[in-house]
């Protein structure tokens, strides 16, 4: 069994020592044996971490409250390892708005799984969605509006063009909570008054109310993929070879005959289906041996 655990916090750093901070928490977490991605920044931190044992994961949380004050952790399970290697990257944003002025200081009209299903059926809300496209696919909020982002970097773009009256209330949520954070300031800065963030984002909505609102699967960014409403890796979903997104097309390689799985736009545009680019590079290149003959 792995233990889980995503983080984020908006916790003013001295970029000077971003550097001194990052080997100290590389190290650490070497230490105890913890995978994952971990993004530090003049903002604060956000990751995602794995470890062996609750005990190691508990450490970790402790070793970062002991450097950014109290924190929320959404934790999951796997029973294989959800990360491939442990990095801590120093970046200009800890979530890429493409921003930098706009940095959270605190909660801002946070509102509970509880709350939220509260308000998500009152008369004139508009419920929107801050992820890209390909988790939008997955997994959704009945009736909630899905801006078709490529990247995140798109969003304010979206919101200028989106014709939502600035006084509408406006419920929005993300995996776990930090794009919320710019996004909500964002659509401040343009004029929106009344708008309100899922705290703790559909992880924490899964694991506190896993059979009300929330429809489908929740995509993560390591290799299960998706989580399901029990907050397991997902046994439907997962990524694309040839793209990168996830997939539940299931497929059998016509280059190696192993099964595989492929996005449904794929499988749409390609000539063959494969099991991996390898095996696509390969497949084609027999092909035309095959046309010189």
């Amino acid at each position: 069994m792995f233990y889980i655990s995503a983080h984020y916090k908006f916790v003013p750093q001295d970029e000077e020592n971003l550097t001194t901070l990052q080997e100290d928490l590389k190290s650490f977490g070497e230490s105890i044996g913890i995978s994952g991605l971990v993004l530090i920044g003049a903002e604060g931190l956000n990751g995602t971490v794995s470890a062996e044992s609750e005990e190691y994961l508990q450490q970790w949380k402790n070793k970062l409250e002991s450097i950014f004050g109290k924190m929320s952790f959404k934790d999951s399970y796997a029973d294989e390892e959800p990360f491939k290697r442990w990095f801590v990257k120093i970046r200009k944003e800890i979530v890429s708005l493409g921003n930098t002025d706009i940095v959270p200081n605190g909660h801002h009209n946070h509102i509970s799984p509880e709350e939220w299903d509260r308000m998500i059926n009152e008369e004139d809300v508009i419920v929107l969605d801050t992820r890209n496209d390909y988790e939008t696919e997955i997994g959704i909020f009945e009736g909630a509006i899905d801006p078709n982002l490529k990247t995140f970097q798109e969003f304010p773009e979206y919101v200028k063009n989106s014709g939502i009256s600035k006084d509408q209330k406006v419920l929005m949520y993300c995996t776990g909570g930090i794009r919320c954070e710019k996004a909500s300031l964002e659509m401040e800065r343009q004029g929106y008054t009344n708008v309100y963030q899922l705290d703790g984002g559909i992880l924490r909505y899964m694991k506190e109310r896993p059979d009300h609102k929330w429809q489908g699967e929740c995509f993560v960014f390591d290799h299960r993929v998706a989580v399901n409403k029990d907050m397991m890796p997902s046994d439907r979903y997962g990524l694309c070879p040839h793209c990168g997104d996830p997939g539940d097309q299931n497929i059998s390689c016509e280059h190696c005959s192993k099964d595989g799985v492929m996005c449904i736009r794929c499988q749409g545009s390609m000539d063959h289906t494969t099991c991996s680019k390898n095996c696509a590079y390969q497949h084609n290149l027999r092909l035309k041996k095959q046309t010189l003959v």
